[in-house]
């Protein structure tokens, strides 16, 4: 059975990336991935200071060895700036390290159709810093694709079970 990580980077209640995330995370269960879902909600998490990994909270260790016990990590991020959210930021400055090698994919979320070129950002400082490899597709949502707070755009379902295959066959 593989070992993913999801990493839920949006803090805000109701989030979008949340829903899309944990859609996601149901259809890893259903085919038999086993999922390690982390929402930075959760996290207690200090602002990155370069100090030793041992000197951030439990939380953050806990995390850090989460991720560097998976076989691939897939990040959900929302979209600020048209890049990743300071958060996203701040955790892989303290905990992109455990994703050394690994294969990792992006669940990108943003207020309309036109950032979805934002996950580049994250692509690129993993791969540049920890030699990582982008598994895609690369799932994109906006708000036009949810209804009463739930997931209903048929395409972005596709493109989940699409990444759902792809970590599959790796």
């Amino acid at each position: 059975m593989k070992k993913i990580t999801i990493i839920q980077s949006s803090l805000r209640q109701g989030s979008n990336t949340a829903v899309v995330c944990r859609a996601f995370a149901e259809k890893c269960d259903a085919r038999g991935l086993h999922v390690h879902y982390v929402d930075l909600k959760d996290v207690e998490m200090e602002l990155c200071d370069a100090r030793p990994l041992d000197e951030y909270s439990e939380s953050m260790q806990k995390v850090y060895k989460i991720v560097e016990g998976s076989e691939a990590v897939i990040f959900g991020m929302p979209v600020y700036q048209y890049s990743m959210s300071g958060v996203l930021k701040n955790f892989i400055d303290i905990c992109g390290k455990a994703t050394a090698g690994k294969p990792v994919g992006a669940i990108v979320n943003a207020g309309g159709p036109n950032c979805y070129m934002a996950s580049q950002d994250l692509f690129n400082a993993l791969y540049y810093e920890y030699a990582t490899t982008s598994i895609s597709p690369t799932p994109y949502t906006s708000a036009m694709d949810f209804q009463e707070g739930k997931l209903a755009s048929e395409k972005t379902l596709s493109k989940l079970d699409e990444l759902v295959e792809k970590i599959i066959s790796l």
